[in-house]
């Protein structure tokens, strides 16, 4: 089945359970490996797709990761 969803993408500053968004809009996916680029103002802590876990997903805990400098 083809791909072509709009899906949250989020970049994050702060502690986890503690972030305050920099970014975060619906960007449209249409395959896989899709990558984007993304300039915040702030040094950013964490990034990802669904961060909100919006979706149905039975491994929520990997739609965000950690940003290492």
């Amino acid at each position: 089945m083809a791909l072509s969803d709009y899906i949250d993408i989020g970049v994050f500053t702060g502690k986890k359970d503690e972030e305050k968004p920099l970014y975060l809009k619906k960007k449209k996916i249409t395959q896989a490996n899709q990558t984007f680029e993304i300039v915040v103002d702030q040094m950013p802590t964490r990034a990802g797709i669904d961060p909100y876990n919006k979706l149905i997903d039975g491994i929520p805990d990997d739609n965000i990761i950690d940003i290492a400098k």
